[in-house]
């Protein structure tokens, strides 16, 4: 039987190869015993229905309803989407409903050729490790006891009423709809495009908004059109081009599970997460809202600037969302958020929501009576200019072993022209320099990769610190 390991944000599999039915099962009794057994403080009310969600990948519903099958033949009652929805769908109603936990059949901004199960906790965040260390520990226990998983066929589930039915498109979009003035959305008449990259994030906007958008990319094409769910720039191409052509004010895209989010300016450019999440924070600071601020270790320090004009607090984590929801936690948040364009808001769920951070950008431009592109003009007047740069490196696995032993642990006081003035070794090896600039560099926990990124005031320097992070590593 494969292995079963719960990665950054669930389990992710190559579907017909470890992400089969049978697997699914084993997963959904692991996780059905776990929760009759209440293990983890945050798991109450065991007798509330599971909610359970799917994207439009490749047999999602399907295995989403073999995930219900289970639970219910385990004594669970689920409430399973009618169709497709986003994940923070699922996160909000496992939270609104007060359940034990959510799950969400999806694996992302992942290739075409995967799957996963995302599981959410009571509060709506992503599983916490010890959670999904019980899965696993449970998974390989039933295996060595020979038990094999609980179910019973879906229509009987529905028509004993162990399974029920849910309209995503109702209670999702009308909590949305609370987190919004939408009066003044709908006033402003924005010529708005919205790319879902044919993920789960298809027709809620225009639901949410009751108005007419411009949406591409919305039919239902489990290969994703040969690029991956993910809303970056080099897979937004022809949604630049769009809207461009088609003269829009704004460009909203959402990655395959509609919990990431990218955006286009009235001009066909990118607007990257760092900018997304910078004039999200200094809107719910201008509106009168307060708390901390949670943001991983690779996002930009535009924040840190913001914070300290208005003094409040940030706290830096290890990548992964689940490690800010967990300070989430701790604290009176804010607002939370990542390099990969996850923004969460507390106050809607502790989770991110690629939807909800469209909306608010919406929102601001409204108040604003201004474009992205005027917005981020007056941003880099106020706060000053940054740009951000991320690349990839693969290597040979002996190569990441050298890379562990030796260079993350040496003592590093300048990289090429520039002063170490911090080092931080949460995540990686985080160097900052004096102009407020810095280098990251990162192992893959899952690839023989390597990731470098690095922030600083001008294109040419950022350029440079990539090139001062690949010197470090002896690669060209």
């Amino acid at each position: 039987m494969a292995e079963i390991k719960f990665g950054t944000d669930g389990w992710r599999a190559v579907i017909g190869q470890d992400f089969t039915f049978e697997n699914v099962e084993r997963v959904a009794q692991a996780y059905a015993d776990v929760l009759r057994d209440h293990v983890g403080a945050q798991l109450i009310a065991p007798l509330q229905p599971i909610p359970l969600g799917f994207d439009r990948r490749f047999l999602s519903e399907e295995f989403a309803k073999t995930v219900a099958s289970v639970l219910a033949a385990n004594g669970l009652s689920v409430q399973i989407s009618q169709s497709y929805c986003p994940t923070p769908c699922i996160s909000w109603m496992t939270k609104a409903t007060k359940a034990a936990g959510g799950v969400m059949i999806t694996a992302s901004h992942n290739p075409f050729e995967w799957n996963g199960i995302k599981f959410k906790e009571s509060y709506g965040g992503s599983a916490s490790p010890l959670l999904t260390a019980q899965v696993e520990k449970r998974i390989e226990k039933n295996e060595s006891e020979g038990r094999r998983p609980l179910k019973i066929p879906f229509e009987e589930g529905i028509s004993q009423k162990k399974i029920v039915r849910f309209d995503p498109a109702k209670e999702y979009v009308s909590q949305l709809r609370s987190q919004i003035d939408l009066g003044k959305i709908q006033k402003a008449a924005w010529k708005i495009a919205y790319d879902p990259l044919f993920g789960a994030g298809t027709g809620f906007l225009q639901k949410v908004l009751e108005t007419p958008v411009s949406e591409i990319h919305n039919e239902w094409n489990p290969g994703f059109g040969g690029f991956n769910p993910e809303p970056i720039e080099k897979n937004l191409a022809p949604f630049l081009e769009f809207v461009k052509k088609e003269r829009c004010d704004v460009g909203l895209a959402t990655d395959g599970d509609a919990d990431r989010i990218g955006a286009v300016d009235e001009q066909g450019r990118f607007v990257n997460p760092h900018q997304i999440f910078a004039l999200i924070l200094k809107h719910l600071i201008e509106r009168g809202d307060r708390g901390e601020i949670i943001k991983t270790v690779s996002t930009t320090h535009m924040v840190d600037r913001i914070a300290a004009k208005y003094g409040l607090t940030v706290h830096e984590t290890p990548i992964g969302f689940k490690h800010i929801c967990a300070k989430f936690l701790e604290v009176k948040p804010l607002i939370g958020g990542e390099e990969s364009g996850g923004i969460g808001i507390p106050s809607h769920v502790y989770e991110r929501d690629g939807l909800l951070s469209g909306l608010l950008l919406l929102e601001i431009m409204s108040t604003k009576k201004k474009r992205l592109g005027e917005l981020l003009k007056e941003l880099a007047q106020e706060i000053g200019p940054f740009y951000f740069q991320r690349d990839d490196i693969h290597l040979d696995p002996e190569n990441l072993d050298g890379i562990r032993e030796n260079l993350l642990k040496k003592e590093i006081f300048k990289v090429g022209p520039l002063k170490v003035v911090q080092v931080s070794r949460m995540d990686g090896l985080k160097f900052l320099f004096e102009d407020e600039s810095w280098l990251l560099i990162r192992l893959s926990g899952t690839e023989p990769l390597v990731r470098l990124y690095a922030e600083a005031s001008n294109p040419e320097l950022v350029r440079n610190l990539i090139q001062e992070g690949r010197n470090l590593l002896k690669i060209p």
